[in-house]
């Protein structure tokens, strides 16, 4: 019987109030979804007046993250799009990164952007047209990534094992290292 089958049957279960928490522990996947994604990128962002009406979409695939930047001297805001693509990811005891491919970027040779998003989100590094999530720095994902029981950390033994962006979300399948 493995660590999920006997949290299901111990009771713990019902103790349980958030629906993602017991979708964790009985289907073994979580979901973020893409409004929920863009909220989190608001808060990082907010009262920085060069970037402005950041959207998130997730569609199969891929992620597109859009908006407006100001660029001095040019009075007007440009509109970008920047296509993103799952490229690996490390979900061990030392490192939970998510590395995503820089797909496409309009306009043309705009790098300037990605950089200028990225200096503004303390949880992304940009290098080799690879945009890194750090998610044990994402400030919803720290305290849960880092909590401990008695000197044991629950995280250092879960695994991902599967990420995919799919219509309106990203998917995950979670395992545990014993």
């Amino acid at each position: 019987m493995g660590i999920f089958e006997k949290i299901k049957k111990s009771g713990v279960l019902e103790l349980i109030q958030d629906p993602r928490l017991i979708d964790l522990v009985t289907k073994r996947e979580f979901r973020i979804g893409q409004e929920e994604l863009r909220r989190e990128l608001m808060t990082q962002t907010e009262g920085d007046e060069a970037l402005q009406e950041l959207s998130v979409t997730i569609s199969e695939g891929f992620l597109v993250l859009a908006g407006k930047v100001r660029k001095r001297p040019i009075p007007f805001a440009i509109p970008f799009s920047a296509r993103f693509t799952l490229h690996s990811m490390e979900f061990s005891p030392r490192n939970k990164t998510v590395h995503l491919r820089l797909e496409e970027l309009k306009p043309i040779g705009f790098d300037s952007l990605t950089k200028k998003i990225v200096e503004k989100i303390p949880f992304l590094t940009f290098a080799d047209g690879l945009v890194t999530v750090h998610l044990a720095h994402v400030p919803r994902l720290s305290g849960l990534l880092g909590c401990q029981v008695k000197g044991f950390r629950p995280f250092d033994h879960i695994v991902v094992k599967d990420l995919f962006f799919r219509e309106g979300e990203i998917t995950g399948k979670v395992g545990v290292l014993l």
